[in-house]
């Protein structure tokens, strides 16, 4: 499940004139708007506005602010129930993307480096993660060559690692700089099958949630119905 999918939600919020009206009027919940611009706002014809008027009020989901002339203005009301409903599923879903978002960016850096180390992990790749799983990501917290156990290929790239500012050796101790700290973090993402477990298990406990918003749209949906 991705992106796409997530978006099938997000429309499905909108889907009815009612939703949609009250979808818009929650980005900006203190405009002042007259009916002929909220049913621009939201897209749809002011004969369909003036259909669902009463359900709106019904719902007590917008409320009259002030009068010009003849013309009244309205605005979203944040203290209805159904408005609630409709922020905190909009917020759910705000999140569900941003993860799902970095899941795919991981997922992808992932494919990248398979492709072009394949399994094997490179020797450079392969200190950092040892440091990081190490947590020696300080000077307090540097560890040891020798408890690091480095093979004789890895030894030789520690000078690279330095001058790329990954790592820095003091007293034949090394530590993770804050740049080689991400840059190890994300290594063992790609690499190490804990951290790959972490992100499947993020992304199914996101389909649930996804699963439960779209039970929450029907269920809201059923009460506008009513």
């Amino acid at each position: 499940m991705g992106l796409e999918e997530t978006s099938t939600f997000i429309k499905a919020l909108t889907k009815s004139p009612q939703l949609k009206v009250l979808s818009i009027l929650v980005e900006k919940p203190n405009e002042e708007l007259t009916k002929s611009q909220i049913a621009q706002k939201a897209g749809i014809g002011r004969t369909t506005l003036y259909r669902i008027w009463e359900d709106l009020e019904k719902m007590k989901a917008i409320i009259p602010t002030k009068q010009v002339g003849a013309v009244t203005l309205y605005r979203i009301n944040l203290e209805s129930s159904v408005v609630q409903s409709v922020l905190n599923i909009k917020q759910q879903l705000e999140k569900v993307e941003n993860a799902l978002a970095k899941i795919d960016e991981i997922k992808y850096v992932e494919e990248f480096a398979r492709n072009k180390y394949g399994e094997k992990i490179p020797e450079s790749v392969n200190i950092l993660i040892k440091l990081y799983e190490m947590k020696a990501s300080s000077m307090d917290e540097a560890v040891s060559l020798e408890k690091l156990k480095l093979q004789k290929n890895e030894v030789e790239t520690l000078e690279s690692l330095e001058k790329a500012g990954l790592i820095e050796k003091k007293d034949n101790k090394l530590y993770l700089t804050p740049l080689g700290l991400i840059t190890a973090k994300g290594a063992t993402q790609i690499w190490k099958q804990k951290e790959r477990e972490t992100l499947d298990q993020a992304l199914s406990s996101l389909k649930v949630a996804i699963d439960i918003i779209n039970q929450e749209i029907k269920n809201m949906k059923a009460k506008i119905k009513k």
